[in-house]
């Protein structure tokens, strides 16, 4: 028991170290495979939280199959890009930005230079990264951010793809389009800014945030706030809100608007006036394709196959709006807030259940220990919640999925020591409940809410009364210290005969003992010889227990046994507050009286007619037909002489 009460404080104390050590070791040892399950949550929250209001502030051109059909195979000339320029410019678009990048000598470039001289677009230039195409430099790089150095966080580009040397003049702001893919290929980052030979080029977005704002560069800032991001992005003059980026410089991509919230028309449309005039005044236009044969498709969290413009448009249109998602600095902190309130939680389910009475029932209310585990799962849900609220709502993402799974498997945990812990207190109230009950009603009452109801059968069974005789009289003239060890002895020499011949005590009746055996034990198919054995054995088995000689001025102590089998009713009886556990009949009264007629007849062992009958009349003495106390019925008794050899061997012959 004292162990127990040493072990109860400590279960807590193990879930909570347990709790910190499996986020310690996800949060920080183990984003390589945590990173992708808390992704693939995210683009959930981005598919079911994205908002699907129409823009019309930036307008999609789409190169589209229809385009290929009808004014060419791609790539066009470039006389046919420059009308496609004018065209936009004679709608009276705000900027033109081009998803597009002009890497190649074609037919009309002093056409499409002297338009874009004119209509001022911002063009695009595509890197690549390590290990994705190293030896790749074609065209000419432009844009460059007008800083001394690279700064550390940006990653340097092993290759590029710029466009043509006679497209990019002065003035030209030109922004790369180079898309960072995940382990499953969906754009979920995108590089704010590349370097290349020292030199530092920003994304499309930025160069379109920048031409809008006349901004000439980009300042780097370092997040001081432990809400605020790693870095931010801004422009010299301050003309658009800071744009936050990750701790290696990418940017996070805002998937907030479902696909069909652009407005997408088709650049045949357009050439051919088939566009309303007042749709692009005054509107930013994205030129880019979708169609397949441009082999601009990416991976998004709404689409395996999406046009590659629709991840700038999402970029462009948050950072207008100051909501590009990032990462605090201080995630750690949050996340740890997010184990200690989840651990803070099971501890008060805990210390309720501690604290709520228990039921009629017998068990806990729903602040049981086994709940421990759903209610971390409603926790982990709580963390998917929140974590979508502060991504859709306070553009931060943290991550959730170690902190949901370190509360989840202290409650695994908890709630296993927590079973093991009640299940080694029920084993210990079942040894002491077996000592007062027969084991199988121990056993019984252990599984079973407490109830008023009459629970009882009627079943074949043996019975055997030992009792003392002139105990009483002992009790009176010795100290109560000797009369307790005579009985205690009796008991303890009466329980092993009685379980070693597959019977159970039922009872112990002042000096006297209640032994029953149940027909149909598996154990026991003949349990009326299985009695009479153990009345033998324990008729034998008390010389040299009761004090022999009597002390003086005592009659001798003496052992009566009774026997008899027939049915009886077995169960229990009494309200739930206070019941016991009887074996009631006149099978168990016949074998009763038979000890008090002991005495009498000066016989140890006494059998009644219905064990005579099961056991055999060969080694019976019939005694005669008495009529016995309390009883209207006569009833034929027989004695059970024990020969010399019993008594030194303590050995029954089977009838």
């Amino acid at each position: 028991m004292k162990q127990a009460k040493f072990l109860r404080p400590l279960i807590p104390v193990l879930a909570w170290l347990f709790a910190l050590s499996i986020w310690a070791l996800l949060a920080i040892w183990g984003a390589t495979w945590v990173q992708p399950l808390q992704e693939r949550a995210t683009d959930l929250v981005w598919r079911v939280g994205g908002l699907h209001a129409e823009e019309r502030r930036l307008v999609l051109v789409d190169i589209d199959e229809l385009s290929l059909k009808e004014l060419g195979a791609w790539p066009w000339e470039r006389e046919r890009t420059a009308q496609l320029m004018q065209k936009l410019s004679e709608h009276g678009v705000d900027q033109q930005i081009w998803d597009i990048v002009f890497a190649d000598e074609r037919h009309g470039v002093s056409v499409l230079k002297a338009q874009i001289q004119q209509s001022k677009p911002i063009l695009s230039q595509i890197f690549a990264l390590p290990g994705q195409g190293d030896d790749i430099q074609g065209g000419q790089l432009a844009g460059a951010l007008n800083w001394p150095s690279c700064p550390a966080p940006f990653e340097t580009a092993s290759g590029y793809l710029g466009n043509h040397a006679d497209l990019t003049g002065a003035g030209t702001l030109v922004g790369h389009i180079t898309p960072r893919l995940s382990h499953d290929g969906i754009v979920r980052y995108q590089p704010a800014v590349l370097c290349f030979q020292g030199r530092a080029y920003g994304a499309l977005a930025l160069a379109a945030l920048m031409q809008a704002g006349g901004e000439d560069n980009l300042a780097l800032v370092r997040g001081s706030g432990w809400l605020d991001p790693q870095w931010f992005l801004q422009g010299a003059q301050g003309a658009f809100p800071p744009v936050p980026l990750h701790a290696n410089g990418d940017v996070r991509m805002p998937w907030r608007l479902a696909p069909d919230s652009f407005v997408s028309i088709s650049a045949a449309d357009l050439l051919a006036n088939r566009v309303p005039p007042d749709l692009l005044r005054n509107a930013w236009v994205l030129v880019g394709s979708s169609a397949f044969g441009l082999n601009d498709r990416i991976a998004t969290p709404f689409s395996s196959a999406a046009a590659g413009m629709q991840a700038h448009a999402q970029f462009m249109l948050a950072a207008m709006d100051g909501r590009v998602p990032y990462t605090p600095k201080g995630h750690l902190l949050l996340q740890i807030g997010a184990v200690l309130l989840g651990m803070g939680l099971l501890t008060v389910l805990q210390l309720r259940r501690r604290s709520a009475p228990q039921s009629n029932t017998g068990r806990f209310s729903v602040f049981s220990a086994q709940w421990l585990p759903l209610a971390a799962v409603g926790w982990i849900v709580l963390l998917l919640l929140a974590h979508a609220v502060l991504l859709l709502c306070g553009n931060l993402w943290v991550a959730w999925l170690p902190a949901a799974a370190a509360v989840l498997g202290a409650a695994l945990l908890w709630a296993g020591l927590e079973h093991a812990r009640s299940r080694k207190d029920r084993d210990r109230l079942y040894s002491h409940l077996s000592s007062y009950l027969p084991q199988p009603v121990a056993a019984a009452l252990a599984l079973q809410p407490p109830s008023s109801a009459i629970k009882a059968s009627i079943r074949q069974v043996s019975v055997m009364f030992a009792d003392i005789r002139n105990f009483s009289a002992y009790c009176e003239q010795r100290p109560p210290e000797e009369a307790a060890a005579v009985l205690h002895a009796f008991f303890s020499r009466a329980t092993d005969i009685v379980e070693a011949e597959g019977g159970v005590i039922e009872a112990f009746q002042g000096d006297a003992v209640l032994a029953v055996w149940y027909d149909g034990a598996a154990d026991n198919p003949s349990h009326a010889q299985s009695a009479l054995r153990a009345a033998v054995r324990l008729s034998a088995g008390m010389q040299g227990v009761l004090p022999d000689p009597a002390p003086a001025g005592l009659e001798p102590l003496a052992l009566g046994i009774g026997l008899e089998c027939g049915p009886a009713m077995v169960g229990s009886f009494g309200r739930a507050s206070r019941r016991t556990h009887m074996v009631l009949g006149n099978t168990v009264t016949i074998a009763n009286r038979l000890v008090a007629m002991t005495m009498d007849l000066s016989h140890p062992i006494l059998v009644g007619e219905g064990m005579a009958a099961q056991v055999g009349a060969s080694r019976l003495e019939s005694m005669g037909t008495f009529m016995l106390d309390g009883m209207r019925v006569p009833h034929h008794i027989c004695a059970y002489p024990l020969t010399p050899g019993e008594r030194d061997n303590i050995t029954v012959h089977e009838n």
